[in-house]
């Protein structure tokens, strides 16, 4: 019992410390927090100091929902949940007048509530329109324009509190590149590690296309990465989101290169098998073996160098590689040989095409 008493109260000591030090998921965590508390807090303050409105749940529920990760995010959902709220209100107004039954009003306030909530632009928000259009019949303020206009009131000052606290309390900033740079890291060392299988004589086709596959996701994190970087820049105050935005840019760049090449990795792993089989001589097979290790560690360090934002290929290495296996190929006599080695060549042209060198 006390032994877990002091494992939990080391986590949250870490924890802490962590979220103090670094910035990461747990500094992330604790500044939303922050911020939603301060949101609600001050828009429960607003509302009943300021305003004295009765039922003030709407305004502090409405600011914390809209504390969102970005700036962009919260003005694009306070619009949104203002619309939805609205909506419920309309609702509530027009059934109560239709029915006067407060147990029927709400059941079907409740029915065409959710219904007109699943209009997609309404996106999670939607269910509060069934929700308000609950809340207004139950609360008797449906029969009053007053309470009404207080329902809308409160839920505009929470939405303005909301977009308030996301912009001026520590308005995160999303840096580009992590994700990027473990991209280049995979698709240098799959490389790298087909170059020395090839100069073994070890295949391991198989190994390295399900590797080439799981690359797919850290394309996509890293282009996630990439869009979160540009949306925390835009509209934000801080000097850092300006720098953040500049430096989303330079990766875009650079990721759409390496997309283009994690794209036929996958087909070069698998067109290197049928080259390198036992069925061919065992002279062109060691040739081959040793061109195409050469090649293959050329692409690795033209990766890196795109990763890096250094010049690619700046000495010839890999064109001089390519140029080889190419004379190999047409001065072999083995048709099969010639048009397995050509795969290889044209998949290996398109790698190095998506880097931005032109090859003949």
């Amino acid at each position: 019992m006390q032994v877990g008493v002091l494992e939990r109260g080391r986590f949250v000591g870490s924890w802490i410390v962590r979220a103090v030090r670094e910035a990461g998921h747990e500094r992330y965590v604790a500044l939303q927090a922050f911020r939603s508390t301060l949101a609600a807090v001050v828009a429960w303050l607003v509302v009943t100091e300021v305003f004295h409105f009765q039922q003030a749940f709407l305004a502090p529920y409405v600011a914390v929902f809209l504390v969102e990760a970005t700036l962009v995010r919260s003005l694009q959902q306070a619009v949104v949940q203002v619309g939805a709220v609205v909506a419920g209100l309309l609702v509530a107004v027009v059934v109560t007048r239709l029915v006067e039954s407060t147990t029927a009003a709400i059941g079907i306030a409740v029915a065409i509530g959710y219904f007109a909530g699943r209009w997609r632009r309404f996106g999670a928000s939607g269910i509060w329109v069934a929700i308000t259009a609950l809340l207004v019949i139950a609360t008797g303020a449906s029969d009053s324009p007053i309470l009404l206009g207080e329902r809308l009131a409160e839920t505009a000052i929470g939405a303005a509190i909301g977009v308030a606290v996301t912009a001026l309390v520590f308005p995160p900033v999303y840096s580009a590149g992590k994700e990027a740079r473990e991209l280049t890291g995979e698709l240098r060392d799959l490389l790298r590690d087909m170059a020395s299988g090839c100069r073994e004589g070890s295949s391991g086709v198989r190994d390295w296309v399900q590797r080439a596959r799981g690359i797919d996701s850290l394309v996509q994190r890293a282009f996630e990465e990439s869009r979160w970087a540009h949306e925390s820049a835009r509209m934000n105050p801080r000097p850092a989101a300006a720098r953040a935005g500049e430096w989303a840019r330079r990766w875009d760049r650079t990721l759409d290169d390496l997309s283009s090449v994690s794209s036929a990795v996958e087909e070069l792993a698998h067109a290197l098998d049928p080259v390198l089989g036992d069925d061919v001589a065992e002279a062109d097979r060691r040739r081959l073996r040793t061109g195409i290790a050469a090649m293959l560690d050329a692409l690795a360090e033209m990766v890196d160098a795109v990763g890096a934002g250094r010049e690619v290929d700046p000495d010839g290495t890999c064109r001089s590689n390519l140029t080889e296996l190419e004379r190999f190929a047409t001065e072999s006599d083995d048709l099969v040989l010639t048009a397995r080695l050509g795969a290889v060549l044209h998949t290996a042209r398109r790698i190095v095409a998506a880097m931005g060198l032109e090859v003949r």
